[in-house]
């Protein structure tokens, strides 16, 4: 049971009345599968009023960085107010007339990944707009993760805007909590929060909160493989059945191949894939262990393996090569440097492990 399971289950929904928007997306669903939207349209205590969606739109199409459009749902005859478009804070008059916003997402536990971003800036418009915030939980297949350096402030963006490390491992309930506690913005903010029974883990027929994360397996290794969207000779498999475990290169070098660095808790096996561009060799990563998974040291363990083999211009100084959304995607530029300068993965970890007070 999930926090939608959890609040169905009650005889009378709380704050009866009350006129409702609902911060969610296709992934939002009982464990039987139905839809948020259409439990709630059963219920007679509260009215539904309108819709608002993540990245990747209300039913989960659209595409990494693919700005999404308001909407109406003919079906529900519902506004869908796009938080990936125009605006990615509702806007005040979005918020008119609502007494309670309830938010169901589907969400990874990780920085980079915008559903952090859009429940942290919903949280500040109900703040606001003095309207009662309702987060209806759902475990993250990186439950209590932590792994990868803080946010620089300097560096604060959509793909990361709480300072956390990259893998913070919280779920939405708990993360909405760890920001009121936090952010003295969020003071006055009338939030609750409904959670899965204690037992419930990711469920086994997982539904995609986005269209590359095709797995739980996909989700835990999102935050080890991500890097290469600002490393563009570097391809990724996204979206298929090994979303985000396969990582190939036209050039990857021979000796990485048979004598590969030590990756905790993943095995990395040799590959040749079909990509785009032809058919090119790499990696295939598969968890061993979950508990001893670290995937962004993972990450860096190699890249710098990488940069020993074919120098840090090849990763960095491409024309393609976006080192800029790389330092966003990291919340820091220390790392990309520490990398270029010649620094060993252990003493780059080690250094936001001691900074970090991990």
């Amino acid at each position: 049971m999930n926090g939608l399971d959890r609040l169905l289950s009650e005889p009378e929904l709380p704050y009866s009345g009350s006129r409702v928007g609902l911060l969610g997306h296709h992934a939002s669903v009982t464990h039987t599968g139905q839809h948020t939207v259409d439990a709630l349209k059963k219920r007679k205590e509260w009215t539904l009023v309108k819709l608002f969606s993540p990245e990747h739109g209300f039913f989960g199409k659209a595409g990494a960085g693919e700005k999404v459009q308001d909407s109406f749902h003919p079906e529900w005859n519902l506004p869908v107010h796009s938080l990936y478009g125009e605006h990615r804070s509702p806007p005040d008059a979005w918020l008119e007339g609502l007494d309670l916003m309830v938010i169901d997402l589907q969400d990874l536990g990780v920085r980079c990944y915008t559903y952090a971003s859009t429940l942290a800036l919903m949280l500040q418009a109900c703040t606001k707009n003095e309207i009662r915030v309702l987060v209806l939980d759902r475990p993250t297949p990186l439950a209590g993760w932590i792994d990868g350096p803080n946010l620089d402030s300097e560096l604060g963006s959509f793909v990361g805007m709480i300072d956390l490390p990259v893998v913070f491992g919280l779920s939405q309930g708990h993360l909405a909590h760890f920001l009121k506690s936090h952010e003295p913005s969020l003071k006055k903010l009338r939030l609750d929060s409904i959670f899965g029974d204690p037992e419930t883990k990711a469920p086994e027929s997982w539904i995609p909160p986005s269209p590359a994360i095709v797995s739980s397996d996909s989700a835990k290794m999102y935050p080890m493989t991500v890097w290469c969207e600002a490393i563009p000779r570097v391809w990724v498999d996204r979206g298929g059945s090994s979303s985000f475990q396969v990582w190939c290169m036209p050039d990857f070098p021979e000796a990485l191949l048979t004598s590969l660095p030590r990756f905790t808790g993943i095995q990395a096996s040799p590959i040749r894939s079909k990509t785009p561009e032809g058919e090119w060799s790499g990696l295939r990563f598969d968890l061993t262990d979950s508990k001893e998974v670290h995937p962004v040291a993972n990450a860096v363990t190699l890249l710098c393996a990488l940069r020993d083999e074919l120098g840090a211009d090849r990763l960095f100084n491409d024309p393609k090569s976006r080192p800029d959304f790389f330092d966003q995607l990291m919340g820091t530029s220390s790392v990309r440097e520490q990398i270029q300068v010649g620094w060993s993965a252990e003493d780059i970890v080690k250094r936001w492990r001691v900074k970090g007070g991990e």
